[in-house]
């Protein structure tokens, strides 16, 4: 019934009803009850939460239990859940008895994050800082794979990804055909993929200067690129930080919108939200010519290199 009532929302809408009608409601008030009888036997040490999981949160409190979150997106989406939902999450708290709390229940729970300082643009309620770890670090071997979407001249390259769920979203998936009319004739050789799960009728028409694959992996193509057009997603996002690719965000929906100001506050992307070939187009060209994006893009590169391992992270919140 919710994703019958969400399809008729656009995309934007529907991500911010998400978080308090289907996480906060639906969601942990099903999972809560059962939850809290299983850590009552088992009674473990710690709960390690994702941001919008709050039955874990919820038992976590109720039952005494040290927690702590995993932060998937940076800093501002995770806290403007603490500010725009904190009445669903005192219902949720109320569920079982608790206090209600208010608009700073995050403020004292421990996080990690794989977000850098640089996506960190609004102050945090949290009193504690998060302990940042390098997730996934890409190995920059700097050797040139053997691929036919590798440029084969002085040509600036272009990795241009929208995730792998836009394709099959119709109310998203006109940004590919946005995209490859920004593409066409610009000095550039491009490399757009599409995801494994991309319709086949996706994309009709492709322009010389654009090779078209389902899944490149990251590895392999970032440390070439010269730019970065995406929808933003953190993943996406966090990866091209850390290779030193500056970008050009089209935010879709969910994180990515957040993602986009927080980057572009950076200096680290332009931010095309609403995008129409003109207006990519246009920001493709200026990205590209915009030295200072990209000097910038290779600091925080360095910042992420120095970010601590998993490994070093958990001993750093478990001595805190």
């Amino acid at each position: 019934k919710i994703n019958e009532r969400f399809a008729n929302v656009s995309a934007k809408e529907a991500s911010k009803l998400y978080v308090p009608e289907f996480f906060m409601n639906v969601l942990a008030k099903t999972a809560l009850p059962g939850l809290i009888k299983s850590l009552e036997v088992w009674r473990p040490d710690l709960i390690v939460r994702e941001p919008t999981e709050f039955s874990g949160i919820v038992a976590a409190q109720k039952l005494g239990i040290r927690h702590v979150r995993l932060e998937i997106v940076n800093g501002e989406s995770e806290e403007a859940i603490a500010t725009k939902y904190h009445k669903e999450f005192d219902e949720l708290r109320s569920s079982v008895s608790l206090r209600p709390l208010g608009p700073g229940y995050l403020k004292d729970e421990m996080s990690f994050s794989a977000h850098p300082q640089a996506l960190d643009h609004t102050p945090r309620i949290n009193t504690k800082s998060p302990i940042r770890f390098l997730a996934n670090p890409l190995p920059l071997s700097g050797e040139v794979p053997d691929s036919d979407w590798m440029p084969q001249d002085d040509l600036p390259m272009i990795y241009a990804t929208f995730g792998t769920v836009a394709a099959g979203i119709d109310k998203a998936n006109d940004i590919f055909r946005i995209a490859l009319e920004a593409f066409a004739d610009l000095p550039a050789k491009i490399l757009l993929t599409t995801g494994k799960d991309a319709p086949a009728d996706l994309i009709s028409s492709i322009p010389s200067n654009v090779i078209i694959r389902t899944f490149v992996p990251q590895e392999d193509v970032l440390p070439h690129a010269r730019l970065m057009v995406c929808h933003g997603g953190s993943g996406t996002v966090i990866a091209g930080l850390a290779c030193g690719v500056p970008m050009v965000i089209t935010p879709l929906f969910a994180d990515q919108p957040d993602n986009a100001n927080c980057l572009e506050a950076a200096g680290l992307c332009l931010s095309v939200p609403d995008a129409d070939v003109a207006s990519l187009r246009n920001a493709v060209v200026h990205a590209l010519a915009d030295d200072g994006m990209r000097e910038r893009a290779q600091m925080a590169a360095k910042a992420i290199a120095k970010m601590a391992t998993v490994d070093e992270a958990v001993d750093l919140m478990l001595s805190a």
